[in-house]
C-alpha cells in the first residue's frame, strides 16, 4: 500500500535516504484524509534499528513523506541538531516550549527544504493552497486589539507560512493579515529577521536558530506575555573550528547556573553557553562535591576534550 501511494520521484529521495543513514525506511499510511495540510500529519522514528514513518494524512503523501525525508537528509548534512535536556518541572510547559522550538528550528531548515521539493516538482501552487486551508483550520482569528493564548501558536505557524510563500502569495498572506493583525505582523517581523542573510552552512544555520528563538521570546515579552527562555532550555549544537576545539573552554564557553533542572536527574542544571550568542550548547549535571573545583578544571580544559568526554556533538565549519 505504502509504495503505491508515491511516486517515481518520491521513492527515488526515499532510497537515497536509505543510503545516506544506512537504514531501511519504512512508510505507514493511516486512512485520514482532512483536505488540509499541516506539520503534525507525520512522524519519523526509529524502530527495531530501522527508520519507520508513519503518514496521519493522505492528503497529499508524496509532498508529506518526500517532507519528512529531506528532513531526514539534514540530519547527514552538517546541520546544528537540538536536545532537549531540560525540564521546568511541569510537563505540559515543557511540551509547550519543546514545540515552540522544534517548529521554529523547523521553519529555519524549511529555507532549505521547501525549495527543494519544488525543484523535485512535490511542492506547486495545489500544496501551498492546502497549507494555506490548513492555516485557516488550525487558528483562530484574532479579536481586535487583543493579545490571547493564541499568539504563540499564530505567531509559529505564520512563521513557517511565510517561509513556504517565498514572497509569491500576495493574496494569501493579505488575507492572513485581516484574520490574525498582530501575530502577522510579528512574523513579518521574525521572518525579515531570518532572510536577512542567506542560511548557507552549519555556523549561518545555527545563527538563524539562535536569533529567530530569540525574536520569538522577545516578541512574547513586547505583548506582555512570558517568554518561553527557549535559548537556555533548548541545547543546540556548536559549530566550532578546528582551532577552537584546541582552546580552552572558558574562551568559548560559560557555565550559567539555570533556575532549570536537568531531565535526567532532576537536580538544578548548569547550561554550558556559547559567550558571542549566550545559546545554551550542552547542559552539565550538578557535581556532587567540590563544585569550584571541578568547574576551575572544567574550564581550563581544552575544548575538544570536554565535548568528546561529555559525549556532546559539534560540528566543524
Amino acid at each position: 500500500m505504502s509504495e503505491s501511494m508515491l511516486n517515481q520521484t518520491t521513492l527515488k529521495l526515499q532510497k537515497q535516504v536509505e543510503e545516506a543513514v544506512k537504514k531501511t525506511v519504512n512508510v505507514t499510511f493511516k486512512e485520514e484524509k482532512k483536505g488540509w495540510l499541516a506539520s503534525d500529519q507525520a512522524q519519523m522514528y526509529l524502530h527495531d534499528g530501522q527508520m519507520q514513518l508513519d503518514v496521519y494524512d493522505i492528503t497529499a503523501p508524496n509532498y508529506t513523506v518526500s517532507h519528512e525525508l529531506l528532513h531526514i537528509m539534514t540530519m547527514v548534512q552538517d546541520v546544528p541538531q537540538i536536545n532537549f535536556n531540560m525540564t521546568t518541572g511541569q510537563t505540559e510547559h515543557d511540551s509547550k516550549i519543546m514545540t515552540v522550538g522544534m517548529e521554529l528550528y523547523d521553519s529555519v531548515l524549511h529555507l532549505q527544504i521547501y525549495p527543494r521539493q519544488r525543484e523535485l516538482g512535490l511542492l506547486d501552487d495545489g500544496i501551498v493552497e492546502l497549507f494555506y486551508k490548513g492555516i485557516l483550520a488550525q487558528l483562530k482569528p484574532e479579536q481586535e486589539d487583543e493579545v490571547d493564548s493564541w499568539m504563540v501558536l499564530r505567531t509559529v505557524k505564520l512563521v513557517d507560512a511565510l517561509v513556504l510563500f517565498a514572497g509569491e502569495q500576495p493574496k494569501a498572506e493579505k488575507k492572513l493579515q485581516e484574520l490574525y493583525p498582530q501575530s502577522f505582523e510579528a512574523a513579518q517581523r521574525l521572518y525579515a529577521s531570518l532572510t536577512e542573510k542567506k542560511t548557507a552552512g552549519p555556523q549561518k544555520i545555527r545563527a538563524a536558530i539562535v536569533k529567530l528563538w530569540r525574536g520569538f521570546d522577545a516578541q512574547l515579552e513586547s505583548w506582555g506575555l512570558a517568554p518561553l527562555e527557549l535559548n537556555d532550555f533548548i541545547s543546540l549544537e556548536p559549530v566550532l573550528s578546528e582551532r577552537q576545539t584546541r582552546l580552552e573552554v572558558s574562551q568559548l564557553f560559560e557555565v550559567y547556573h539555570s533556575s532549570l533542572q536537568d531531565n535526567l536527574h532532576f537536580k538544578p542544571a548548569y547550561i554550558v553557553r556559547y559567550k558571542s550568542d549566550r545559546q545554551n550548547s550542552f547542559v552539565l549535571p550538578e557535581p556532587k562535591s567540590y563544585k569550584e573545583k571541578i568547574f576551575r578544571g572544567f574550564y581550563a580544559a581544552k575544548i575538544g576534550d570536554i565535548l568528546q568526554q561529555m559525549n556532546v556533538n559539534y560540528l566543524l565549519r
